[in-house]
């Protein structure tokens, strides 16, 4: 009975997963089909803006004040701007790279959170993460073919993007354990509103299309599922089962690519997405606790 329930919950955190992968893959999509009509950091700005429309009935059902009575606002505000300029270097290099190369370099998040975790959060970190940390640098080299291919500003903005979500996400840990969760849920959403504000400014031009604007909530929706989506998956299963699903998303993104946007994917791409996969792979399931329950740490919003 007992293996029978574990099993359930591992089958249900997949599922959730997989809707995770979905959401991603659709959030990539949408950017990159929004550009020819808006400038990326326009496309950010109204994402962030249309997602807190989403979230607002959340946020008011529960007690705003409260949530936003913060102890260490520093924090807060902090991890608001890095996500704000990571959600604006990420959509850029969507932009101008293939897809599945930037998603491929999204994957270092993980890694450089690895990296930084004993300097921010005073985490230990022994050699076989260490390890893998180097793996994950080198995959990110495999694609990216230094000294076979220029290495542009999209490729730098991926790696950008992918450090920004890294140091938000260790500033997240030590403002939930100040603040709660919900907290730092709710101030980062009010806050990417207000922080990707001046980069919008610079290309401000409103849609003047219906499509744009349902391409824009389609993008604010995808990106909702794969947040909440990513908190259900972990919260139905066990971390070992949960994880490996989520690295579908390269595979899902190279496919959209082709089909939408007549993408193909060389070598180099799958073989360094799989190096830096496998080794974000090898680092989460090092990290994961004997506990029973495993607490997600709160979406970044991207």
């Amino acid at each position: 009975m007992l293996i029978a329930m574990a099993l359930s919950g591992n089958l249900r955190g997949a599922l959730w997963m997989l809707a995770s992968v979905a959401g991603a893959t659709g959030m990539t999509v949408f950017v990159r089909q929004l550009t020819p009509e808006l400038h990326t950091s326009m496309i950010a700005f109204l994402r962030c803006v249309v997602g807190l429309a989403f979230l607002a009935p959340l946020l008011l059902k529960a007690d705003p004040a409260a949530l936003l009575r913060v102890r260490r606002p520093g924090l807060h505000l902090a991890r608001g701007a890095l996500v704000a300029l990571a959600l604006n270097l990420g959509f850029y290099a969507i932009w101008k790279l293939p897809v599945a190369t930037a998603t491929t370099l999204f994957f270092l998040a993980p890694v450089f959170s690895t990296l930084l975790a004993p300097l921010m959060v005073g985490e230990h970190v022994g050699a076989r993460r260490w390890a893998a940390v180097m793996v994950g640098f080198l995959g990110a080299l495999v694609a990216l073919r230094p000294g076979m291919a220029p290495i542009d500003l999209g490729a730098m903005a991926a790696v950008g993007s992918s450090l920004c979500f890294a140091v938000a996400l260790l500033l997240g840990k030590t403002a939930s354990a100040a603040d709660g969760p919900d907290s730092v849920f709710a101030t980062t959403a009010l806050l990417t509103v207000a922080l990707t504000l001046p980069f919008a400014l610079l290309e401000w031009r409103l849609p003047g299309q219906a499509w744009v604007w349902g391409g824009l909530l389609l993008l604010a929706a995808a990106s909702s599922l794969r947040g909440y989506a990513d908190i259900r998956a972990f919260a139905a299963g066990e971390a070992s089962f949960v994880a490996p699903v989520s690295y579908l998303r390269l595979p899902s993104v190279a496919l959209a690519g082709w089909l939408m946007f007549g993408e193909a994917v060389d070598g180099w791409t799958w073989g360094g997405g799989a190096i830096v996969a496998g080794a974000a792979l090898f680092i989460a399931l090092r990290e994961r606790t004997p506990r029973a329950a495993r607490v997600a740490p709160p979406p970044l919003g991207g």
